[in-house]
């Protein structure tokens, strides 16, 4: 029986074929490299709808990495808050506060799917907005920002559990 040494001499020398994969194998092909899609302008979402700021004002989101501006949002000031405040409290009096647990929890696990589902996008734009590692916004902000949208969903329907024979409801904006 041949030993390793002339196993490895029998055999003629060939250079190692030269590995090229050209785009197929691209590092990391995910959208962190595309653009995050962003609008130019936000405004206020207030009341079910997206509305200018009481005072006409608005100020730049700046890239720090470039230095270049990403959009304006809308600047808020005491009306828009007791607008949204107002909003809210109609919205508590007629609908939310009056849905059960289960209801409103299923509305909590819907915005935590969404923000699973744009995940990425979102891990982009926050990077480009405060300049984070994207490894940061992608592997723990957005996840966790989802992950208390579940957890707090999960919980709406439970709280009966909690106070056997008391009823437990919402308290308010």
């Amino acid at each position: 029986m041949p030993t390793l040494t002339e196993r490895k001499t029998a055999r003629p020398a060939r250079p190692a074929p030269e590995l090229i994969f050209g785009d197929l194998w691209e590092f990391d092909p995910s959208p962190e490299t595309a653009d995050p899609k962003l609008k130019s302008r936000y405004d206020l979402f207030i009341g079910g709808k997206f509305v200018a700021p009481a005072s006409g004002k608005y100020f730049d989101s700046i890239n720090p990495a470039n230095e270049q501006k990403l959009a304006e949002l809308a600047l808020g000031n005491a009306a828009d808050v007791d607008a949204a405040y107002q909003a809210a409290a109609g919205a508590f009096e007629t609908v939310w506060g009056r849905m059960p647990g289960k209801e409103r929890g299923k509305y909590l696990f819907r915005i935590a799917r969404l923000l699973q589902d744009r995940a990425r996008e979102f891990a982009v734009a926050e990077t480009m907005d405060n300049g984070k590692p994207i490894r940061e916004t992608r592997d723990f902000d957005v996840p966790m920002a989802a992950a208390h949208f579940f957890y707090h969903g999960g919980w709406a329907d439970k709280l009966e559990y909690v106070a056997p024979g008391r009823r437990l409801a919402p308290l308010g904006v």
